[in-house]
């Protein structure tokens, strides 16, 4: 089967082809104390690490975009004035790479760039579908030279965008979600009708500590509406954890939390044999006092 060449999807003149850039980002360590001032503004106080498919599949597509133009670990500019960037980030580990953004630099005197992204907006139906491969031996790389982009070669053209993919009801006894996974299937209504009529005994496992809290769900919808509690401050009110987020900031929580089903109960179940079922795993899994995060 004949490839096709990425340069075959994008139309530039052969002036713009020679200002042509792709640029490659790994996954990276994000510390603040390395940063200047303009960067730290964009992405944040709290020194954190970048998965940059993880982000970029619950939502963060801004954060992500930003992190590709500036991450340069040299703290040197990565463009001049005119150039055409093409941006991916990691797919798969078989050096499979997804499209993100494209743009024109405007002022190459800021490290973080001005982009004239609209001039671009044909390339945007890529955006978050279009997947290369490319062998790179470096951990980020800019590539402009013309037998490098000339290798390049379309993988997969994805249905629907990477951030939009909707995504099948597991079974109960199958969830097992990360804090950014958590916040991603929440919005589908496939999810939403699975969880919003159930009650439910739930474990979040801190896996940095090992360390978990049993919780139960039996108010407004049910489960569903105790998680999307937790998606959206990441402690959900408890106390311990509450605590927690306060202490080490929502990112502890993002990176190391875990969400999973312990029992799940039809809505007509009365809410005492919940809460006694909770106590339960409590117990079990030691989760009060220095095992874990429940106060009582």
């Amino acid at each position: 089967m004949s490839i096709i060449k990425f340069t075959s999807l994008i139309h530039l003149s052969d002036e713009d082809m020679g200002k042509l850039k792709l640029v490659f980002n790994s996954n990276w360590q994000y510390n603040v104390e390395e940063q200047v001032p303009e960067i730290v503004e964009k992405l944040g106080s709290q020194s954190r690490y970048f998965d940059l498919l993880d982000m970029y599949r619950s939502g963060e597509v801004a954060v992500v975009k930003e992190s590709v133009k500036t991450h340069n670990p040299d703290s040197h500019k990565r463009f001049k004035n005119g150039d055409i960037v093409f941006c991916f980030i990691p797919y798969s580990s078989d050096k499979d790479w997804l499209l993100v953004n494209a743009y024109r630099v405007l002022d190459d005197s800021k490290f973080l760039v001005d982009a004239d992204e609209e001039s671009f907006a044909e390339y945007a139906p890529f955006f978050g579908r279009l997947v290369v491969h490319f062998k790179n031996k470096s951990r980020n790389v800019v590539v402009c030279n013309k037998d490098n982009i000339d290798s390049i070669y379309v993988k997969a053209i994805l249905e629907h965008p990477y951030n939009e993919l909707g995504e099948e009801f597991p079974g109960y006894e199958n969830v097992d979600l990360s804090w950014n996974d958590l916040r991603r299937v929440l919005k589908f209504k496939n999810w939403q009708t699975a969880l919003e009529n159930q009650k439910a005994v739930y474990l979040i496992t801190d896996t940095a500590t090992n360390k978990r809290y049993v919780g139960s769900a039996y108010g407004d919808n049910m489960l569903l509406g105790r998680w999307r509690n937790y998606a959206e401050n990441g402690h959900g009110g408890n106390k311990e954890l509450k605590a927690l987020v306060e202490e080490k900031g929502l990112d502890y929580v993002k990176d190391n939390f875990h969400y999973s089903i312990l029992d799940i109960y039809k809505s007509t179940t009365d809410d005492e044999a919940i809460i006694a079922r909770e106590s339960w795993w409590k117990n079990i899994l030691l989760t009060r006092g220095d095992y874990g995060y429940n106060a009582n």
